[in-house]
């Protein structure tokens, strides 16, 4: 009854999301034929819409894919040394170009191996930054840092944002749950965290939120290392 209840919440809030873009969609399409002049504006909502739909298609379908057992993984030992250091090269011009500080610290000693997939590792932790990017705003640091305890790895995405209020953080994980600020920008779905944390699981680890010291969320991905 409740894996039911979850499937028909699920449509009913992906039937909600679709409908959106696709009523922007069709009113674009009829106002090119009513207004040629402004054509090139028509088609180009199409095209942004197009691209949302897809993104929200695509989002859907990872998760389709968790519930069913189907994910496409591959497993491989893993060096977190060399792989975080691509992942902070691969988003530093992103934050230089919306001019938000972003610094990498990794543990003085070398960081033990892990068993991952690296793809979908790094999903997983874009999804935590690009999160990261919508809330930390200009100006304020975004920390990606790495140590170990009691043979895990432990990842922190931290940021310096608003923060989310204690009676919201066991929902953020939650599918298509969205705050107030995020509800307003029409690239996120509310199904990133949730995708994230699918993906902490598949790799038997674990995803977790709590406060940035001095306001803001820090991320928390814990993994287990290899022996």
């Amino acid at each position: 009854q409740q894996s039911k209840r979850r499937q028909q919440e699920f449509i009913a809030a992906a039937s909600h999301e679709l409908r959106s873009p696709l009523m922007v969609i069709q009113t674009s399409a009829q106002a090119i034929d009513a207004d040629p002049e402004r054509t090139a504006l028509f088609t180009g909502n199409i095209r942004s819409e197009c691209k949302r739909m897809a993104r929200l298609i695509s989002d859907m379908l990872t998760l389709a894919c968790a519930d069913n057992g189907n994910w496409s993984v591959r497993f491989s030992p893993l060096d977190p040394n060399t792989f975080l250091l691509d992942l902070y090269e691969s988003y530093e011009p992103v934050c230089q170009e919306k001019k938000i500080p972003f610094r990498l610290d990794l543990s003085e000693d070398s960081l033990p191996m892990i068993q991952g997939d690296q793809e979908r590792l790094t999903q997983l932790l874009g999804i935590l930054i690009d999160n990261a990017l919508v809330y930390c705003g200009n100006c304020k640091p975004l920390l990606l840092k790495a140590t170990t305890a009691k043979n895990r790895l432990l990842i922190q995405v931290i940021d310096h944002g608003p923060g989310i209020p204690n009676d919201q953080k066991a929902q953020v994980f939650d599918r298509f749950y969205r705050s107030d600020k995020s509800r307003k920008d029409k690239q996120h779905f509310g199904l990133g965290l949730s995708i994230a944390r699918e993906l902490a699981v598949l790799h038997k680890g674990e995803l977790t939120l709590r406060d940035t010291e001095g306001g803001g969320c820090t991320f928390v991905l814990s993994l287990p290392v290899l022996s």
